[in-house]
């Protein structure tokens, strides 16, 4: 224990260096879907590029799985940090940010989640809520695309402008033919 702490190391393993092995676990076989965009990459130089970054994606890959499951994490030495970072302010809002999430990873996982989501009995009128309020938007957008195609097909069956005359627009329009005529003298 003398020599891994003197190392810098925990000497316990850390449950949060588990969780994080276990999340980086689950999402890392989503790149395959990702690796799948190649055929997509158009150009020698786009070719190429992916390449690149499927090889650095291999690279970290394999850094990871070279890691072993069950070592023990490696604490922040904050004493080789002090030398290094001159502005203290900045280091002491880091150690600062570090504990913070260190504690509420902490208190995630001491938190029985399993019990709590099959508790979960409220909260489903806000779920209705906003399911009603998703269809009253789908309505409204149908009526717009409904109002949209009506004004194409009506901007359609309109004469083009160079076969307008203002006499028949007049003739059409009893609204603003009668406005002319009340006042023609402006």
């Amino acid at each position: 224990l003398k020599a891994a702490a003197g190392k810098g190391l925990s000497p316990l393993p850390d449950r949060r260096a588990e969780m994080m092995r276990r999340g980086i676990r689950r999402v890392l076989p989503g790149r395959d879907r990702w690796h799948a965009l190649q055929e997509y990459a158009v150009g020698e130089t786009n070719t190429e590029e992916f390449r690149l970054l499927r090889a650095r994606d291999a690279g970290v890959s394999a850094v990871i799985a070279a890691h072993p499951a069950a070592a023990a994490p490696k604490t922040i030495d904050w004493a080789a940090w002090e030398g290094k970072i001159s502005n203290k302010e900045t280091l002491q809002c880091l150690k600062d940010f570090h504990a913070q999430q260190t504690a509420i990873l902490d208190a995630v996982l001491k938190e029985d989640h399993a019990s709590v989501v099959k508790d979960q009995k409220a909260g489903w009128e806000l779920f209705d809520e906003a399911k009603a309020s998703c269809d009253k938007s789908v309505e409204k957008s149908q009526q717009i695309l409904r109002n949209g195609a009506r004004a194409l097909w009506i901007s359609f069956q309109n004469p083009p402008v160079n076969m307008l005359s203002q006499s028949e627009w007049l003739d059409a329009d009893q609204y603003w033919q009668a406005f002319v005529e009340k006042h023609h003298f402006y």
